[in-house]
């Protein structure tokens, strides 16, 4: 129940990373829009500015029905901007960015009607008045886009970032779910490379069911090692892992094929001997005894090991069997 629940947990984890992904792209691309629909209106209000300040230079160009055209059309792109921008936080102009955009529109028309009522220089100042507005207004808005674009290029990153650190973070839990999976169901104890405790303890429950049913003798053959623990004062840790693997190696020597060799738990290997006499199990103890104790595993202090030998018994079970071995190692 626990593995499924880690499991359901990283998936869940997967999915909304994933989920994040679009949703991101989606952001980017809006914004990126938006960022261009404003360059666009700092382009058409700075124009516009520029197109007035001309009218108000050349008098001559006043009856331009192509330049007052596109100034009409630029204010109509601009209004719809600023009606959607009206409420932003980000305007910086003294009342509000409808007043202002309201200040220009009342300015060009009241020019537009001027022009055929009025002299030149009359025009001109009232040209130069909307210049001043529009010039106003193309700060305002520029300052305002500047503002934005800061805000979301600020906010895409971190977005980014929080990505960036989620993936990273996800990988790193999946690592370790699979790395405590692949512990949890492997065989093999990483140290010695003997067969684990619950290997060990399957194959048991199997051999003793067998050697029940047909009459086969079985045996298991302890070995432990005093002051071998990690808490060990006498030994390292590298010095100890040194010792681990190549007692590894010299158990896997020694046995056979059919037989299990485990690390039973810090200081204590069993070898299951299915098919085994007592007289063949005294035998290989003297063998492994042998090659244990004359062995130089390298280091200062002789290493301590104690042997002990059991055999089932007639309808035994696997876990009073084992129960024994313990009591016999300990």
């Amino acid at each position: 129940m626990q593995k499924m629940q880690s499991s359901f947990r990283i998936t869940l984890l997967l999915y909304l990373l994933v989920l994040i992904l679009p949703f991101s792209f989606y952001f980017t691309y809006t914004s990126f829009q938006a960022m261009q629909n404003d360059t666009k209106v700092v382009r058409l209000v700075s124009w516009t500015a520029g197109a007035i300040e001309h009218l108000a230079i050349h008098p001559s160009d006043h009856g331009d029905k192509q330049m007052m055209q596109n100034i009409n059309k630029n204010l109509q792109q601009i209004s719809d901007w600023v009606i959607k921008n009206d409420e932003s936080e980000l305007y910086i102009g003294a009342t509000k960015l409808s007043k202002d955009f309201s200040d220009v529109q009342s300015c060009w028309h009241s020019y537009i009607q001027k022009l055929s009522r009025e002299d030149t220089n009359a025009i001109k100042q009232h040209t130069l008045q909307c210049y001043d507005l529009v010039e106003n207004l193309a700060i305002i808005i520029e300052k305002m886009v500047y503002l934005k674009q800061n805000k979301i290029i600020n906010i895409f990153y971190l977005t980014l970032t929080f990505i960036t650190i989620s993936a990273l973070l996800l990988i790193y839990l999946m690592r370790i779910y699979i790395h405590k999976q692949m512990k949890k169901h492997a065989i093999h104890d990483h140290e010695t490379k003997l067969f684990n405790k619950k290997y060990f303890l399957a194959e048991l429950k199997t051999s003793c069911a067998r050697a029940l049913r047909h009459d086969y003798p079985l045996s298991i053959l302890s070995i432990s090692i005093n002051d071998l623990g990690k808490g060990s004062k006498n030994h390292e840790p590298k010095t100890r892992e040194h010792i681990l693997k190549i007692l590894g190696g010299l158990i896997t020597s020694l046995t056979r094929e059919s037989d299990v060799a485990c690390r039973y738990d810090e200081n204590h290997f069993y070898i299951l001997l299915p098919d085994t006499q007592e007289e063949n199990a005294l035998f290989l103890e003297k063998r492994v005894r042998e090659a244990l104790e004359t062995h130089d595993f390298g280091v200062t202090s002789k290493l301590d090991f104690k042997f002990a030998i059991t055999h089932l018994n007639d309808k035994e079970s696997p876990e009073a069997f084992i129960a024994r071995i313990e009591q016999l190692s300990n």
